[in-house]
């Protein structure tokens, strides 16, 4: 899961191509059957290669135990970025409730600032109509004035001055004459009070807008400063929000820096089992080699029943026949639960010993002809218990349980052969009841 680091050490695997480039010179060299000596010989060149495995191997398992070292340290702080990165969530959900409160907050004060703009505007035109209804009464004091002015000028003039001092009274013209003046008088006085009734409703409602506008006011200086309240504590929650990133920021350094150092373990430890690869691969093309050499054919019929090579009941097959991630596997792997090395070995069926010896990828191994092209070999074994030209019936032991050769811990390797091609074993034995497949 972790990207992989660039480690400008390499391991030294120049003499490990170079011997593996010469196997590949000597593989090619003939077609003809392989002489003692030469086998000899590519056995000397595959126990360099097996020792450059064996160097590598261990130098693997040094790295593998140093990246495991922080394994721990890689969790807590993964963990810790976890728990923070969840803190961090929080306050961005306890932001973004702040800011919705705040634009909430700005939109109740536009309405309200759109309220009291459409309050100045009617105050504006009342004050435009109380300016008007002031000219009108000032038009009509002037009128009054004047008229008053007219009436003093003349002098008191009572109704029966009228009488006694007119030549020609007549009486219906004098009637008409006072009762105009009658309703002059009336009319401008019923003016005035209109003009001064309209004029005190005008002020009234002035007064009652501006009584709401110092409400509305009043309403926006608390929403001022419910906003101002929200905006701190936005604040307050930004800053405690970045503290957690900081911290967040700090533990990823922490974590990157451990991860360098297991990535430079991982980069070496790849770098050291495809070195590892690649010599099996020149071995698996040897073995392959002694196959196109083999000399056993016959019939294939396999006459009775093979029995199990390791005789307890607590064995499980570790490896499988077939493909697996590094070349092909032409046997299975057998181990014991109680612990393998040192474990018997028994024949599987009577046959004549026609390998007992060593290589560097069996390790020290056994081979039995069984007849009919059908031959088994038992690898890796910490020792023999038989040599080759020995016939052996099913049952006798032939050696013991071990982790020699190319192995990555004991156990018992056991391939059979017909006419010159791998078999699955599991195919041709008979099994313990309820054994188990337990990879390792």
């Amino acid at each position: 899961m972790w990207s992989k680091m660039i480690n400008p050490k390499r391991p030294r695997v120049l003499p490990l191509l170079l011997a593996l480039a010469l196997l590949c010179g000597i593989l090619s060299l003939t077609a003809l059957a392989v002489t003692d000596e030469e086998k000899a010989e590519i056995n000397g060149k595959i126990a360099d290669i097996q020792d450059q495995i064996a160097e590598n191997e261990k130098k693997i398992a040094e790295l593998d135990a140093k990246a495991a070292e922080y394994d721990d340290d890689i969790s807590a702080l993964q963990s810790k970025i976890s728990t923070l990165q969840d803190q961090i969530d929080l306050y961005n959900d306890e932001i973004a409730l702040i800011d919705a409160d705040i634009a909430a907050l700005d939109e109740q004060i536009t309405d309200i600032n759109n309220e009291i703009d459409a309050l100045n505007k009617q105050i504006k035109e009342l004050d435009e109509k109380i300016l008007k209804i002031q000219q009108k009464i000032a038009d009509t004091y002037v009128i009054l004035g004047q008229r008053l002015r007219a009436n003093y000028m003349s002098g008191p003039n009572s109704a029966l001055e009228y009488v006694l001092t007119s030549d020609d009274f007549e009486f219906q013209s004098y009637l008409e004459r006072m009762e105009l003046v009658s309703r002059i008088t009336e009319h401008d006085d019923a003016l005035v009070k209109e003009l001064i009734a309209n004029k005190e409703e005008l002020e009234k409602e002035i007064k009652e807008l501006d009584a709401a506008k110092v409400r509305l006011a009043d309403k926006i200086k608390e929403l001022d400063a419910a906003k101002k309240d929200y905006e701190a504590k936005k604040e307050e929650q930004v800053a405690a929000r970045t503290k957690i990133e900081d911290a967040e920021a700090t533990v990823q350094r922490d974590l990157d820096k451990v991860m360098s150092v297991v990535n430079s373990y991982n980069a070496q430890s790849a770098e050291y089992q495809a070195a590892i690869e690649a010599a099996e691969k020149e071995i698996n093309k040897y073995e392959q080699k002694l196959v196109e050499q083999n000399t056993y054919y016959g019939s294939g019929v396999v006459n009775g029943d093979m029995i199990w090579p390791l005789p307890y009941s607590d064995t499980y097959i570790s490896s499988m026949f077939g493909a697996r991630s590094i070349g092909y596997h032409h046997g299975v792997d057998i181990c014991c639960h109680s612990g393998t090395s040192g474990k018997t070995v028994i024949a599987i069926k009577d046959g004549t010993v026609v390998e007992s010896t060593w290589s560097s990828g069996f390790g020290n191994y056994v081979g039995i002809d069984h007849g009919n092209g059908v031959v088994s070999y038992y690898a890796h074994l910490s020792g023999q218990a038989v040599s080759a030209g020995d016939y052996v019936t099913q049952g006798t032991p032939i050696g013991y349980a071990g982790n020699t050769g190319y192995s990555f811990g004991a156990h018992l390797h056991l391939a059979i052969m017909i006419n010159g091609a791998y078999v699955d074993p599991l195919n041709y034995v008979t099994q313990p009841a309820g054994i188990e497949f337990i990879e390792y």
